[in-house]
């Protein structure tokens, strides 16, 4: 059985369920789609960042993280240093029950 832990009280089902009821997208108040959320000692991006959610990148096939199977190493980090999203996924790949309620 996986113990769950809710980082500043956030809880998806509840958070999902609001979304749904005010019939809108969620953003994260702990990680707004700004810059000050993607670099901690930098002030300006190195690069032009546009922030953009998986059906606006996947358009028209439905956005997929893993396909045909998960692994761990499904994911490598990007340009934005972004090892937050690489540990979280990889996390994810180890745990399919978790994935399918993301």
């Amino acid at each position: 059985m996986v113990k769950l832990y809710y980082f500043k009280n956030q809880r998806f089902s509840k958070l999902k369920a609001q979304c749904e009821r005010d019939q809108r997208l969620f953003v994260d108040p702990e990680f707004p789609p700004e810059t000050k959320s993607l670099f901690f000692s930098r002030a300006t991006p190195p690069e032009s960042v546009d922030w953009k959610r998986p059906k606006d990148i996947c358009t028209p096939d439905p956005p997929q993280l893993f396909v045909d199977g998960m692994s761990s190493h499904d994911v490598t980090q990007g340009k934005l240093g972004n090892c937050w999203f690489v540990a979280a996924c990889s996390s994810l790949a180890m745990e399919p029950s978790l994935l399918e309620k993301i």
